[in-house]
């Protein structure tokens, strides 16, 4: 296994081609490929990179990982920004990655176009539904690459493929021609390979915070830590202390003071409501085959009613007035980023649903409160990754981006 992981990590990197590229780890799209050539010049110069098949790109059309969107909807109308942006910066598109079904998933697979590999241990799922956005660039095929994250789809991948990986402030990133999903919570995500590029990345992606921020107070999130089996807590320690090393105020707190379940019951209601309203007409018309999991998920969301969801918004307000007052400017969360590392593919539906659930009350404190967070590849256990994560308040994004790479490059020069 070990010569398998090895080569696995280090494929070489593609190049543009207008023919869809066969790779190792099955992370990108076939039928509906494109690549494009950048402008050669800029800050991203001289690297490669891919973009979720969830993004319009004119000439193409996207597939939202299941064919029956692809049949029934026309080609792209237009570019995304996003992607315009980056080629005009330099870095040369090679190719568009696979996703989940509708993106309404975080395992990582697809029954439609085939599961991405995990580069680490190909026994073990990618994590989604950004699986092939994280295993591309894992494993060496692409520099860095986007996706979108409402429900940890950026984070996740990013977590069990050992790449850093951003969920920006809500609204920071235009994420205009992204296929429609849950308005109030999805962003624009993106991985990266190594510390070095990430600040390339972020730099052009983010663009400068609005005021100088220093980061000096850390809170460790007791509710978050205690929420996962303890054998995850124990091998994330060292990663926490090199955390708490590089701040000089460290508290303890608790997020949710009535608990992590009722936040994570909030953030599905909103979440499956208007997921069924981007989805459910043409889920009617269509009739489309869909895998058990994301099948189960939107059956239940199709139940939710308006008054429901009215409700959910409501207590949302207090969940954001919540994470405001123990993030003020300077402060930090730190906590898991998801309840353990990349879960066996031969897990059986229960138990990809009950390690779902326990991420959940990890992954929807930042979609809740709109806040940037930040994975970061620094350990390991079962020989596969485990990230943690630092949340910030919201708009210290490019300054947290850079805080990020730094403890990365610390924490490996002082573990070698």
């Amino acid at each position: 296994m070990a010569s398998t992981k090895t080569n696995m990590l280090n494929n070489s990197r593609l190049t543009i081609s207008d023919q869809p590229p066969y790779d190792a780890l099955q992370s990108f799209v076939r039928e509906n490929h494109i690549a494009m050539k950048g402008s050669g010049k800029g800050n991203l110069e001289g690297l490669v990179f891919a973009v979720k098949d969830v993004f319009k790109i004119l000439g193409s059309t996207y597939s939202n990982g299941h064919p029956e969107w692809l049949r029934t909807h026309g080609p792209d109308d237009f570019t995304s920004s996003i992607v315009t942006k980056t080629l005009s910066a330099g870095a040369d598109l090679v190719g568009k990655t696979v996703c989940d079904e509708l993106c309404y998933s975080i395992s990582g697979e697809n029954w439609n176009y085939g599961s991405p590999i995990n580069p680490h241990d190909p026994r073990r799922f990618t994590g989604g539904s950004s699986s092939g956005t994280g295993a591309a660039t894992a494993g060496g095929l692409v520099d860095f690459a986007y996706g979108s994250d409402c429900l940890g789809s950026v984070r996740v991948p990013a977590s069990y493929n050992g790449v850093l990986g951003v969920r920006p402030t809500y609204g920071r990133v235009a994420n205009d021609g992204e296929a429609p999903y849950c308005e109030s919570m999805d962003v624009l995500g993106y991985v990266a390979r190594n510390t070095d590029i990430f600040r390339r990345v972020s730099k052009e992606v983010l663009g400068n915070d609005s005021k100088k921020v220093t980061f000096n107070r850390l809170l460790i999130a007791d509710d978050c830590f205690d929420s996962i089996n303890k054998d995850v807590v124990e091998a994330l320690q060292p990663a926490v202390n090199h955390l708490k090393q590089n701040f000089d105020i460290v508290e303890n707190i608790k997020v949710s003071p009535n608990g992590l379940e009722e936040w994570t019951e909030i953030f599905r209601i909103i979440q499956g409501y208007e997921v069924w309203e981007s989805y459910g007409g043409w889920i009617r018309k269509y009739r489309p085959n869909l895998s058990s999991g994301p099948k189960e998920r939107l059956e239940w969301a199709s139940t939710i009613t308006m008054s429901e969801y009215k409700e959910a918004l409501n207590k949302r307000q207090a969940i954001i007035d919540r994470v405001k007052e123990i993030l003020p400017e300077g402060t930090l969360l730190c906590l898991p980023t998801a309840a353990s590392v990349a879960p066996l593919r031969t897990s059986s539906l229960e138990e990809i649903n009950a390690t779902r659930a326990q991420s959940t009350k990890l992954l929807c404190i930042s979609p809740l409160s709109g806040t940037p967070q930040i994975t970061l590849p620094l350990l390991e256990q079962h020989e596969v990754p485990l990230g943690i994560s630092l949340i910030g308040a919201h708009g210290c994004d490019l300054q947290l981006a850079e805080l990020a790479a730094d403890l990365v490059d610390s924490y490996h020069k002082a573990n070698r």
